[in-house]
């Protein structure tokens, strides 16, 4: 089916005529309990009129400090259908690192979980800034909405000030070292949002599902999951709100509403489901699962689509690119799911995509590898490059292999960590493996290897890792340790924490000296 360009609706307008559709159908379930669509807006009303009492004006950016809570879904449709600027705070870090967050924005207001509230330096940071505070806390209705204690005025600044346009501030996933934050403009964000709703309304996307119940356990804070809400909350999805994930509620989720074709699950919960050898029928609904937020192990996918018969489409993107720009459809995977695996699936409508040489910056043929650079219609500019290692093959399939920023310089040899890693996943009590640089005085930087076993594996013989890699790869790739973990650090969106994992490598180093 061919979809004819979509006529742009400003996403301010889009989220406020799904607010004003019929407030008794269903909007938000969390915890086993339903909440219509009318008792979401009085919250969304609420919030405004909260904000506007205590003198936060409409251009003010207004920060939350996110959490999948009724409350805070409620704060950002509010805040998005008053086209406000919006700054995404991460919940789930330490309140002394928050707070010195908050003094360096400075910002007008901030929304945050009476929980949140209760600790002292975010508190106190905001009152030092001058800003208001709107705490939210759960209630018989879903939220209850008020000004937080003490900092229910605004004070005489200087503010925070967001670009032009700005509909969020959030920050990137920080796989690989420090977040970054990322200014996503409301005109790019709703050309996003308008593409990926007429795809579905034109069944290109998830076909006669769009009006069941989306399972949302990304983090609202991330990209992933501010995409999630505001892609089913415009197409009249309701919104089956976890927490963080758990395949338990997951399963339970797919099962009691016969979920068919807009359902996500990342790797970490596609390798949990399979361990946990869940029955073939408690997936009977499935029509097909999409993935995404991280590489997917191409052994892993073959298991799963032998065992359960249902195809997984791959999704590729980034928080600069505000959504996916590459992915597999049911075509594709119809006829390519064999001859293409592992790869993340083909440019999007709209997106271009070419990779070129990481030292020269030289346009590379097709099938040799280089940095991924992408050109957006929505961004309206040129390409742009991304830090990912890729080649794209003749017939447009895009294949990752790494980040650029994470190839590790060993005595002048480069070395690329997941091809070592992929060694090391070779071995048959090994889950999952990951590799990266920890400084060396000598050689400038070396490869060191964390590993999660199976369930019940016994661990690997001393040198028994490293032997395996040395097989197929020259000697400068081999560890200089490898490590065997209970767990591997993960981030919300359960993505492998490089940064924390690369800290932890370093100490250990260190202390073994």
């Amino acid at each position: 089916m061919t979809v004819e360009a979509a006529k742009p609706i400003a996403l301010d307008v889009m989220i406020s005529d799904a607010l004003a559709a019929d407030p008794a159908e269903r909007a938000v379930e969390q915890g086993g309990r339903w909440h219509v669509r009318g008792r979401l807006r009085s919250l969304v009303d609420r919030i405004d009129a909260q904000l506007t009492e205590a003198g936060v004006g409409a251009a003010q950016p207004v920060g939350i400090i996110a959490r999948n809570r009724i409350g805070h879904v409620a704060a950002l449709l509010s805040l998005l259908s008053r086209r406000r600027a919006v700054v995404m705070l991460h919940a789930y870090q330490a309140p002394e690192n928050l707070a010195r967050e908050l003094r360096t924005l400075r910002l007008a207001a901030v929304i945050a979980d009476r929980q949140d509230w209760a600790q002292a330096p975010i508190r106190e940071a905001v009152g030092e800034t001058g800003g208001v505070g709107i705490e939210l806390s759960p209630g018989d209705d879903g939220a209850t909405v008020e000004v937080a204690h003490g900092l229910t005025r605004l004070g005489v600044g200087p503010f925070h000030a967001s670009p032009p346009d700005t509909a969020i501030e959030v920050l990137t996933s920080g796989t690989t070292g420090a977040p970054k934050r990322v200014a996503v403009s409301y005109s790019m964000l709703g050309q996003s949002i308008n593409d990926a709703a007429l795809a579905i309304r034109q069944g290109g996307a998830a076909g006669d599902g769009r009006h069941e119940p989306f399972i949302q356990f990304f983090p609202l804070g991330n990209i992933s999951g501010l995409y999630g809400l505001l892609l089913s909350a415009v197409v009249g999805r309701p919104l089956i709100l976890m927490e963080k994930f758990s395949l338990d509620g997951w399963l339970e989720a797919v099962k009691t509403h016969r979920l068919s074709t807009y359902v996500t699950l990342p790797p970490a919960g596609i390798r949990a489901l399979m361990d946990a050898n869940i029955p073939h029928g408690d997936l009977a609904s499935l029509t097909s699962l999409r993935c995404g937020s991280a590489p997917l192990d191409p052994e892993l996918q073959a298991a799963f689509e032998n065992r359960y018969g249902v195809p997984i489409l791959i999704q590729y993107g980034a928080t600069e690119f505000c959504g996916v720009i590459a992915n597999w459809t049911l075509a594709d995977h119809r006829d390519f799911a064999l001859a293409k695996r592992g790869s993340v699936g083909r440019a999007r409508p709209g997106v271009e995509l070419r990779v070129v040489d990481v030292e020269s910056g030289a346009i590379l043929p097709s099938g040799r590898l280089g940095q991924l650079s992408v050109r957006l219609e929505r961004m309206g500019g040129g390409f742009v490059l991304t830090n990912d290692l890729a080649f794209v093959d003749a017939d447009g399939f895009v294949f990752l292999k790494g980040r650029a920023d994470g190839v590790i310089i060993r005595g002048g040899f480069k070395l690329f960590p997941d091809s070592i890693a992929a060694e090391l996943k070779r071995h048959p009590a090994v889950r999952e493996a990951v590799v990266v640089g920890v400084a060396d005085q000598r050689l400038g930087e070396v490869p060191v290897a964390a590993v999660e076993l199976r369930p019940g594996a016994s661990e690997p013989k001393s040198g028994e890792l490293e032997a395996m890699v040395r097989e197929r790869l020259s000697p400068q790739h081999v560890p200089v340790r490898s490590v065997v973990v209970k767990e591997l650090p993960r981030n919300g969106s359960l993505k492998i924490d490089r940064g924390v994992l690369k800290r932890m490598m370093t100490e250990l180093m260190e202390k073994a000296g």
